[in-house]
């Protein structure tokens, strides 16, 4: 089929099953000949040093529903199924296996989609209608669970579980492979598509937590239209400031805040329209019809070709030099990933981007291309999302937290409405979901129980973050936490960099719309980035010209049509090639490079003797951040069915000192038994265990100093204070399999790292039947480029404190 065949055939796909079927044939044919991820790769290979302000345009597509290790679970290098430090269930087993409704009822693991024939001609999964899962922020709180992650099949059914390969989606794996990709990459809000949209155009919700809350059109909610500042009037407004100025001048400083909507129309066809996907669209400042943001707002700037011979809107403005500043892109239905619609048709999107940012090579060496999807759309992910720790609030009613705490430069408020629906207060620090009912209407007392809950927006589940750019290249992983929010701090930081170098003062919208919180823990995506590429090394053998990227056939288009939406059973399930293997050994276990952030933290456990007034011993938690970067933590009582409590704390303070709390744990049973495990970001982990009367552990030394080389390569544990009654440990390494005894009286341990990484565990040396244990584990960053985690692909064996190769 020819291009000019394809358009036309394109505008009756979606009521035609021939033409949409030769629709699917073209773009496996345009996918499979593109070379253009080698294109820009080669035109990469001339950005050898910069600066950020070395950036010209950022061009960001959000696509739908598609969580992290839903589409890159089994990719090299990242925290996908091969996580060696998974969260554990309540009973004891690790987050991959999940319970049906009937607790009797066989576990749900991850799957793969069907291969070969049952689906995929072609042998990828990548072009079937995968059925829909509910998304909703209900459904979502429950499967998230109070942090336990463990109602996923009961809330979001049996799809939830499923997952592509590099078969499936080729050219994603190819450019993550070639550029780099996020894997601490959260949306914002645990739920469906607006609220999310909202948090990545404007930096809040204000604790709206509801598709319904945004009304489109003329339509009408209880709550009143949203009337906060979006990005694009930031940037509209300075284009107004700069009206006054020199022509010259304006026209360089307007090349630093210009802006564009690309979207194919604003209808509902679903190959031409937004899909309502740009949410402004509910603003109250968007109704006004002569004002240029809603005109900007509501103008077809297209992305895919109408006419054969004619380029689309974006190719013009690349190959022209007239790619604005901040380009956002809105994909129609068809083309944006949201089951049922298949990834490839998403693919083709990406590609016909790509082909036209290269076509200006000038241009594509001054951009960066971000990728990202608003929600998970409920298919799972295993990495439990940050979340603030909510029972701080000042009369709150306790989600079933433990006890949560905050430290002292984090600030978090409530959402407080008035009678008309309108938010006051401080709202833009609430981190709560709206649960108003600011007309006053008749509810039962459960109703009304419900609706006082603090229940947290966000953040939800992981979700992909493609980076592509000449300063992205190299097939990196970035372990930073990010979320939508991330974007309106890096556009500020961007922005303002540009324009301080001509002199000109920029306040963005982070400080006035991102809460406290998601300013302490969510970065600003600059780490993505990588100027020093003389430093990286060369680039060019990531180019591939051998594997091509397919997209799904006519024929498959016959068993596969948008109505027939594919429903995973449990047979699907069980014809998984690993489904009786550990779900480890679905990721491919190869290292790549790993970016360097600012993290440096510790947590340490401390048991507190009985006293006057505390009668019996308990363990105290003691957090301490030295480095510029907040954190978050769950920690997770494994003996005891409760959700785990929630930290949040910044960055170090001004100065230099470091930001620190404690708390203080009871130990969960009579027996003064205790159980806990820390999960940090990137891999982070502190388990302890033991007995808080036991006169055997009491011998031990209970809190450990630790401090790391500066080239990564060495841990050091220090024992200051080390009892005077006499006991023996035993340290082992997981990563080295060293094993060696620490007796009473030693001061300090080095602990070889394994590309910075480490594992490290004490235990009881001579008493067997001990329960003691203290293990931590994590990253050493010392601001320069590392490895991804050896351990990827194996996993940790409880009895020998080592990693192992899977069995099969």
């Amino acid at each position: 089929m020819e291009r000019r065949d394809f358009i036309k055939m394109l505008g009756i796909a979606g009521i035609n099953t021939a033409a949409y079927a030769a629709c699917s044939a073209y773009m496996q044919e345009a996918l499979a000949s593109s070379t253009v991820v080698n294109e820009m790769l080669s035109a990469s290979l001339h950005c050898k040093e910069g600066s950020l302000a070395d950036i010209e345009h950022v061009v960001i597509l959000m696509q739908e529903n598609r969580s992290f290790d839903h589409y890159f679970g089994t990719l090299r290098g990242v925290r996908g199924f091969g996580d060696p430090r998974p969260l554990k269930l309540q009973n004891g087993e690790p987050v991959w296996h999940q319970a049906q409704s009937d607790s009797s009822a066989q576990k749900i693991r991850p799957y793969e989609l069907p291969q070969g024939d049952t689906l995929d001609a072609e042998g990828g999964a990548g072009g079937v209608f995968l059925q829909d899962p509910a998304h909703d922020y209900e459904s979502g709180l429950a499967a998230w669970n109070g942090g336990l992650m463990d109602k996923w099949i009961p809330q979001k059914g049996i799809v939830s579980m499923a997952h592509y390969t590099e078969r499936d989606i080729p050219l994603y794996f190819k450019l993550a492979k070639a550029f780099t990709i996020c894997d601490s990459y959260f949306c914002s809000h645990n739920g469906a598509t607006d609220t999310n949209r909202i948090y990545f155009w404007t930096g809040t919700s204000k604790g709206r937590y509801d598709n319904s809350h945004f009304p489109f059109a003329n339509e009408h909610t209880e709550l009143k239209r949203p009337d906060w500042k979006s990005y694009p009037e930031v940037l509209e407004d300075m284009l107004k400031k700069f009206q006054s100025r020199e022509p010259k001048v304006r026209q360089e400083l307007e090349k630093c805040v210009s802006w564009k909507f690309y979207q194919d129309g604003v209808g509902s066809d679903v190959f031409t329209g937004n899909y309502d996907n740009n949410p402004l669209e509910a603003f109250e400042n968007f109704r006004e019809k002569n004002t240029s943001f809603y005109k900007k707002s509501r103008t077809a700037h297209s992305v895919l070709r109408t006419d054969a011979n004619v380029p689309s809107e974006l190719e013009k403005d690349v190959v022209s030099g007239n790619l604005p500043a901040v380009s956002w892109i809105v994909a129609p239905k068809a083309f944006s990933e949201h089951a049922v619609y298949p990834p490839h048709f998403g693919e083709y999107y990406v590609n016909e981007i790509l082909r036209a940012l290269v076509a200006n090579k000038e241009v594509w060496k001054k951009t960066a291309l971000f990728i990202t999807y608003d929600e998970n759309g409920s298919f799972f992910d295993h990495v439990p999302p940050p979340v603030p720790p909510l029972s701080v609030l000042e009369a709150a009613v306790k989600y079933g937290f433990l006890t949560s705490v905050l430290s002292e430069g984090i600030e978090i408020t409530a959402t407080t409405l008035n009678n008309e629906g309108k938010e006051e207060g401080r709202d833009f620090n609430s981190e709560n979901a709206y649960r108003g009912n600011p007309k006053g209407k008749d509810e039962t007392d459960d109703e009304k129980k419900k609706r006082e809950l603090i229940r947290p927006l966000g953040m939800g589940m992981r979700v992909p973050l493609l980076v592509i750019s000449p300063w992205s290249a190299g097939g990196r992983v970035c372990s930073e936490v990010f979320d939508h929010t991330s974007f309106i701090s890096f556009l500020d930081t961007w922005i303002e960099k540009r324009l301080g170098a001509k002199g000109e003062y920029f306040k963005g919208l982070g400080a006035s719309n991102i809460s406290a919180w998601r300013r302490a823990i969510a970065g600003d995506l600059t780490s993505t980035l990588d100027f020093d590429r003389g430093a990286a090394g060369a680039i060019d053998a990531f180019i591939d010209r051998t594997v091509p990227v397919k997209i799904f056939t006519e024929d498959e288009k016959k068993k596969a049509e948008a109505t027939n939406k594919f429903s995973p059973d449990i047979k699907v399930v069980n014809a998984d090639p690993n489904a009786k293997n550990p779900v480890a050994v679905k990721q491919d276990r190869t290292q790549c490079n790993l970016l360097p952030v600012d993290y440096d933290f510790q947590i340490s456990f401390k048991i507190k003797p009985a006293s006057a007034t505390m009668p019996t011993p308990f363990l105290e938690c003691h957090c301490i951040n030295s480095g510029q970067l907040g954190v978050s933590f769950a920690i997770y009582a494994y003996d005891a069915p409760i959700p785990p409590m929630l930290i949040s704390l910044e960055g170090k303070r001004p100065g230099g000192y470091p930001a620190s709390l404690k708390n203080e744990f009871f130990p969960m049973n009579e027996q003064s038994d205790y159980y806990y495990a820390a999960h940090g970001p990137n891999g982070y982990l502190v388990e302890v265990r033991g007995n808080a009367q036991s006169a055997t552990e009491a011998a031990f030394h209970f809190s450990y100093d630790i401090t790391r080389d500066k080239d990564g390569k060495t841990l050091s544990f220090h024992f200051p204070n080390w009892p005077t009654a006499n006991g023996t440990l035993k340290l082992v390494n997981a990563y080295t399999h060293e094993v060696l005894p620490v007796k009473n009286g030693t001061k300090r341990v080095d602990v070889a790292t394994k590309d910075g990484w480490y594992d490290v565990s004490f235990v009881d040396a001579v008493n067997t039947d001990s329960k003691y244990l203290r293990r931590y584990a994590g990253h050493i960053e010392n601001g320069k480029m590392s490895r991804t985690d050896p351990a990827i692909g194996m996993v940790y064996d409880e009895a020998t404190r080592v990693y192992v190769p899977v069995a099969l």
